[in-house]
């Protein structure tokens, strides 16, 4: 049912965007990463600036699958014959005692974030906008995907097939504790943290176009799991944008104050900081090509020195068709290389959008 809501509400805005008459800037697909997505990372639909009394609307639809372990929890797990079966609270404890220094981890997450961002355009240049996810983790269970691209060149699965596919897991061993969620139960689905943004002008300079932006970040998803953090969490941003429509560069810069009441399954979260390019350029035709590359801080840098602590690099790239003069449909293919930190191993993403036309 939540399939065939996706699509009808795509075919709807499409419809309508196929009578209208501007083209606005769009922003890249929302950022897929569970260990972030719940404490206000950067987001260039922040920068979304519509005219004065008019709306302009995003949705996105992306699935991301995340992939990440140290080699403890593999060794074990094929030591003692347990290929294709789940991880175990009496593997993870063995380990613990064998390797007590050690912070290992074992993070195993697929699931769909959908967005529906709606901006309004302000006078004197400001605008609001308003973000609502829906998270459904643990479906719709393509693990296979990874695993038979990986064979098909030959490359190593990273130990995929030692456990079952359709596994929501994680366990993260820290610098001062454990989150240890085994057994599926992150899995579920449910509204996400719903961010609200003001920005505005901040003039023309070094040929670019500058915005800020101040973001609040409620918590509206279901705490202690990886669709909510029970915190209030705020943002700062600035935007520079390069030219427009079709040839557009957007920078952008952000820090996340992360509400100290908030957590991350349990675990007290650092302040972020972020930054990401975008770029957007002609390919063929009426079709542009866009790349959108991001580094953001790890709210568990104080929690642990494992590569899940570490900076991320990430990076979406894909086709936007114009639909009309103001709509246009996306599809943007994200991956984590150089294989570093705790994000997707892979995401891809369908979005929409439409600037609807102005009525008195």
């Amino acid at each position: 049912m939540t399939g065939r809501r996706w699509r009808l509400s795509g075919g709807a805005l499409l419809g309508a965007a196929s009578a209208l008459a501007q083209t606005p800037s769009w922003p890249a697909a929302t950022f897929p990463d569970p260990l972030r997505f719940s404490s206000l990372p950067l987001n260039a639909a922040e920068a979304t600036a519509p005219p004065p009394g008019r709306w302009q609307v995003l949705s996105t639809t992306g699935y991301f699958n995340v992939w990440q372990l140290t080699w403890h929890t593999g060794t074990i797990h094929k030591g003692w014959d347990l290929i294709g079966k789940p991880l175990t609270s009496t593997e993870v404890e063995t380990l613990a005692a064998a390797f007590p220094q050690d912070q290992f981890f074992h993070v195993d997450i697929e699931g769909v974030r959908s967005d529906l961002v709606a901006a309004y355009g302000l006078s004197h240049g400001l605008a609001v906008a308003l973000q609502v996810p829906w998270i459904d983790i643990g479906s719709p269970r393509w693990d296979a995907v990874p695993e038979t691209f990986h064979g098909s060149l030959g490359i190593h699965n990273m130990r995929r097939d030692f456990f079952p596919r359709g596994q929501t897991t994680v366990y993260v061993r820290g610098r001062r504790g454990t989150i240890s969620e085994l057994n599926n139960r992150q899995a579920g689905q449910g509204l996400g943290e719903v961010t609200l943004t003001l920005s505005g002008p901040a003039g023309t300079w070094l040929g670019a176009t500058h915005r800020w932006a101040v973001s609040i970040e409620a918590p509206t998803g279901e705490r202690d799991t990886l669709r909510g953090s029970g915190g209030w969490d705020r943002g700062v941003r600035w935007f520079a944008t390069w030219g427009e429509g079709r040839r557009e560069t957007r920078l952008g810069l952000g820090y996340s104050f992360l509400d100290p009441a908030g957590t991350w399954l349990g675990i007290e979260r650092d302040d972020t900081w972020h930054a990401q390019l975008e770029l957007r350029r002609p390919l063929a035709g009426a079709v542009d090509w866009r790349l959108a590359m991001r580094v953001d801080t790890s709210p568990l840098a104080s929690f642990t020195d494992s590569d899940i602590g570490q900076r991320s690099f990430y990076w979406l790239a894909g086709v936007l068709v114009p639909v009309g003069r103001t709509g246009f449909v996306a599809f943007d293919l994200g991956e984590n290389y150089p294989l570093t930190a705790h994000v997707p191993d892979f995401s891809f993403h369908v979005s929409f959008g439409l600037l609807p036309a102005y009525r008195r």
